[in-house]
C-alpha cells in the first residue's frame, strides 16, 4: 500500500533546506523591525536635539543634549559636554571652591562661567560664549567686565559673611602677565572700575615688572614658562591680606607660582576671582561614566 509522504517526510529529506527557510524569514523580520527602531532613535535623536536648543535653562539644554547624545544624533555631542561642564569640570560658575595650593594650605576660588575654545565655540550656550568673548576683549584691554568680576566678588563675601568694600578689606591684585604692558592694557580699567564705581581696594601696581617674559595664553606649553620670572612684589603689600584676580583658570598652576612667590613675602592670600573657568574637554569614556551615573 502506497503512503503518501507527509511534512514529517520531506522535512526529514530537506531539514537543511527547511533550516535556511526558516532562518531567511527571522532575518527578514528581523531587519524590518531593525530598520523601525533606526528610524523611531533618528527621530527620537532629532526631537531631543530640538528641545535642547529651544530649552530656558541649563538643566533642559544638559538633559535634552544627553539623550540626543544617547540616541546617537551626530552633532550632539559637544553641545552635551559643553551643557553638562558643570560635571566634567566638577565645579559652578559663581559657586566658591577650594584651590589647593603647594604648602597645604587652602584658597577660596571663584569664577563667572565657562571659556570655550575658539574651535568649540558654536557649541557653548549663550553665556558661554558671550563670557569667552569677554574673556578675549579683556585680554585685548577692550572691556574690563568689572559688572561680572563684581558680581563674583560679592558671591564670595556673602558666601564669607564679609565685606570687602571698605577700608579694611583685603587688596585686590592682579595676575602677572608677560610684561608692564600687557598688565596695563588687561588689567587698568579694571583695576580702577572697581575701585572707583564698586568701591574695592585695587592695587595695579602691587605687581611690579623687571622685564617681559613669553605670554602663557599665546604658548602651546604653558606650564614651561614660569609666570614670576620677570616680576618683584611691591613693598605696599607686605605682609597684607590679597585677593588675586585673573582672567581665565585651566589647571590652576599659574595661581599656585604665584601664590608661592606672595607668601615668600608674607602676603596672606583671601581668594582668587576668575571671569572664567576652561571648559573640560572629557574622554568618551568620562561621558559615558556621566551618563551612567546620572541614569
Amino acid at each position: 500500500m502506497e503512503v503518501t509522504p507527509g511534512f514529517s517526510y520531506f522535512y526529514g529529506k530537506n531539514d537543511m533546506g527547511c533550516f535556511i527557510i526558516v532562518l531567511l524569514v527571522c532575518v527578514g523580520a528581523a531587519l524590518i523591525a531593525n530598520s523601525r527602531i533606526i528610524r523611531w532613535q533618528r527621530r527620537a535623536a532629532n526631537a531631543y536635539f530640538i528641545i535642547a536648543q529651544k530649552a530656558t535653562t541649563t538643566e533642559e539644554r544638559e538633559w535634552g543634549y544627553r539623550n540626543a547624545y544617547i540616541c546617537e544624533h551626530p552633532k550632539a555631542k559637544f553641545f552635551f559636554i559643553y551643557a553638562a561642564a558643570d560635571a566634567f569640570s566638577g565645579r559652578k560658575p559663581l559657586t566658591p571652591f577650594v584651590i589647593h595650593l603647594e604648602d597645604g594650605t587652602d584658597v577660596m576660588a571663584i569664577f563667572y562661567d565657562y571659556y570655550i575654545r575658539s574651535h568649540h565655540l558654536l557649541y557653548g550656550s549663550e553665556r558661554q560664549q558671550e563670557v569667552t568673548q569677554r574673556v578675549l576683549e579683556l585680554k585685548d584691554g577692550e572691556n574690563p567686565s568689572s559688572d561680572l568680576y563684581s558680581e563674583a566678588l560679592r558671591t564670595l563675601e556673602r558666601y564669607l559673611g564679609e565685606n570687602w568694600r571698605c577700608g579694611t578689606g583685603p587688596v585686590i591684585i592682579f595676575m602677572p602677565c608677560s610684561g608692564e604692558q600687557a598688565n596695563l592694557r588687561r588689567f587698568d580699567s579694571l583695576s580702577r572700575s572697581l575701585k572707583w564705581r564698586y568701591k574695592y581696594n585695587t592695587d595695579i601696581e602691587a605687581v611690579q615688572y623687571t622685564g617681559v617674559r613669553q605670554s602663557k595664553h599665546r604658548s602651546r606649553n604653558r606650564n614651561a614658562i614660569e609666570s614670576n620670572s620677570n616680576i618683584v612684589i611691591s613693598p605696599k603689600i607686605i605682609g597684607k591680606e590679597v585677593v588675586i584676580i585673573d582672567d581665565v583658570i585651566t589647571t590652576g598652576s599659574s595661581l599656585r607660582e604665584f601664590a608661592s612667590e606672595l607668601r615668600t613675602y608674607g602676603v596672606r592670600i583671601k581668594a582668587a576671582v576668575f571671569l572664567a573657568q576652561t571648559a573640560k574637554l572629557p574622554s568618551d569614556k568620562e561621558i559615558h561614566r556621566h551618563i551612567k551615573s546620572a541614569d
